[in-house]
């Protein structure tokens, strides 16, 4: 089905303390937390198994605009994200909503 070829990836902080342009490799940050997860339940693997860099599109599908230039926000096709922070969250938190496809 449709809905299985979407999912989202692991959750991570971005810092927003500052203003300016930055980067994040959406990717490794997914590689880095699926292929080590803090716990797992008995008999599972050891890592949760993933797709490589090039068998997935990368989506933003909401971004706080407060806070971030959804205007200039882009992603490569290798899951890079460039943002910029124009703003910081009046009570410390801010969403981006990332979601995987995959190809």
């Amino acid at each position: 089905s449709k809905a299985a070829r979407v999912f989202y990836p692991p959750s991570i902080a971005i810092d927003a303390s500052t203003n300016g342009s930055f980067s994040i490799d959406l990717y490794q940050e997914y590689i880095n937390q699926f292929g080590s997860p803090t716990v797992a339940s008995a008999g599972a693997p050891a890592a949760v198994p993933t797709y490589a860099r090039t068998d997935l599109y990368y989506y933003v599908t909401y971004a706080d605009a407060t806070v971030f230039n959804t205007a200039t926000m882009a992603i490569d096709a290798n899951g890079n994200l460039s943002y910029t922070v124009i703003g910081q969250p009046a009570d410390y938190n801010a969403l981006i909503n990332v979601v995987f496809v995959v190809k």
